[in-house]
């Protein structure tokens, strides 16, 4: 197994005779089975505070002790230098618990609890804090630095193989890193940071430690503040609708509408779906939301269509893959086209490359049922996901829609040649299939000529209007018709 990056400035030799000295330390001796004892014994604390202060497992603090422990050294009165936590957990415990049993994964925890105790010297505080967790409360680090080079030790000892009931386990660990600043000047604002940094060393990959980043956690905050506030902010009616023009390549009349959501928030003012979707999607919101956006674009289509029944539009919406998953959705939007008397051949849902990679599925199922319905079916952002070509022929797509970075201004003649190859595969291959194609991100009369003699069939940019109100749209619809658009309370 390869050793991650080291981020501390230490090169490959200086890793590699730390890790010898690990191992050294620590691999195949008598010290390292289970059943034998540790070389430093664990603590043995009074009887009456083992329970509170103890973890009954391995012998280690728990996390009320280390809380106190932390407390105490962020006192005015601690004489301590500046202190620094490891927050660690081992990667795939859970699988071995399931796999293995919970006694090998006890006997797993107590090993590496004792391998740790040995490991760590004076000035480093272990404790057992979570079903599969460890935080190292170092009290003597002079820098940051200190605290990494303990990371990595750390990491190194777990990687060296144990024998537990004649197995021979290899294990890896992830650690976040923080050390004292300023900004975090309570006990509680360290130990969140130090689950942040653990968090993006797992989403980096595992078996690695990241120090904490500040900014990173910043905006982790603010997408758990969105996921919090979300359906509050659907029960109160801070979601709308705006509707971003689609025209006609040859004549660039207005073909249709994407519907997009916003947040109406009441600190952070007008959100753009980017800055919530994302979290609604995470955190198993997207349905709701999905549905909402659905049911506005489907009542605003009709009252178009009874406004203005000369210029059929059609209404876009993006559909997620969750969505896409639920075997109600045809349904749901059966009943909305003849609730509203919408032609269902008004209405197209977008879908990702990754809702269409399987030919098999629910998804699938979802969408050939759509499409018997008389709904069509695009691709967004072709070109940016994995689907398989292939299954453009079994799929029941009928619009491919191009992905902005083909159709925004390249920086160089070179990226201009290979975008306009690119577009026009792109279009012979949707040709050949009976498909349309749409590009977005359209934002000056040049593309648009190059896009038009590359045979794109839609265009949707600024150049062509920004999202707008539904009653903008029917200012435009009611001036293509010379008639006078109805006086209506507006969105703001």
């Amino acid at each position: 197994m390869s050793f991650p990056e080291i981020e501390i400035g230490r090169g490959p030799r200086d890793t590699a005779l730390r890790s010898d000295a690990v191992a050294g330390a620590l691999a195949e001796r008598p010290g390292d089975k289970l059943h034998t004892p540790p070389t430093q014994p664990m603590p043995h604390p009074p009887p009456s505070r083992q329970h509170t202060m103890y973890d009954p497992l391995t012998g280690l603090p728990n996390r009320t002790m280390l809380r106190n422990a932390l407390l105490a050294a962020l006192s005015p009165a601690a004489t301590q230098r500046p202190v620094g936590l490891c927050h660690l957990d081992l990667d795939g415990f859970t699988a071995i618990n399931h796999t293995l049993g919970h006694d090998v994964g006890d006997q797993l925890l107590q090993m590496i609890a004792r391998r740790l105790a040995v490991l760590l010297g004076e000035g480093c505080l272990l404790a057992r804090t979570g079903s599969d967790e460890f935080t190292v409360l170092v009290t003597s680090c002079s820098h940051v630095t200190d605290v990494t080079n303990i990371a990595e030790s750390i990491l190194q000892a777990i990687r060296l193989p144990m024998d537990i009931g004649g197995r021979r386990l290899q294990v890896t660990a992830s650690i976040g890193v923080v050390a004292d600043d300023p900004q975090l000047g309570s006990a509680h604002e360290l130990m969140s940071a130090a689950e942040s940094a653990l968090a993006q060393a797992k989403s980096a990959g595992r078996d690695r430690y990241r120090r904490f980043d500040p900014d990173l956690h910043a905006r982790q905050l603010a997408r758990h503040e969105i996921a919090r506030a979300l359906p509050q902010a659907l029960a109160r009616g801070e979601l709308f609708v705006e509707y971003q023009p689609m025209v006609r390549a040859d004549d660039g009349e207005l073909h249709g509408v994407e519907a997009l959501a916003r947040w109406r928030h009441p600190q952070h003012g007008v959100l753009g779906p980017a800055q919530f979707i994302p979290v609604a999607e995470e955190h198993g919101m997207i349905d709701e939301v999905g549905m909402f956006v659905l049911r506005t674009a489907c009542a605003q289509a009709g009252t178009w269509k009874a406004r203005h029944p000369s210029h059929p539009l059609v209404m876009s919406v993006n559909l997620a893959p969750a969505q896409a998953d639920d075997p109600a959705l045809p349904g749901l939007v059966a009943g909305l086209l003849a609730q509203h008397g919408i032609d269902p051949a008004m209405l197209q849902l977008e879908i990702t490359e990754s809702s269409m990679m399987p030919t098999a599925g629910q998804a699938v199922e979802t969408l050939r049922a759509l499409a018997r319905l008389g709904v069509r079916i695009a691709v967004d952002d072709f070109g940016t996901g994995y689907a398989n070509l292939t299954n453009l022929r079994s799929l029941p797509v009928h619009h491919l829609k191009l992905a902005r970075q083909f159709v925004t201004p390249p920086d160089d003649e070179l990226a201009e040649r290979v975008d306009c190859v690119l577009i026009a595969t792109v279009v012979r291959l949707a040709r050949s299939l009976g498909l349309g194609v749409i590009a977005e991100g359209v934002e000056s009369q040049a593309q648009a000529q190059i896009l038009r003699r590359l045979g794109c069939d839609v265009f949707q940019g600024y150049v062509y209007g920004r999202p707008q109100s539904a009653d903008a749209i029917d200012a435009r619809l009611s001036a293509r018709s010379g008639q006078a658009p109805e006086s209506r309370g507006r969105q703001r």
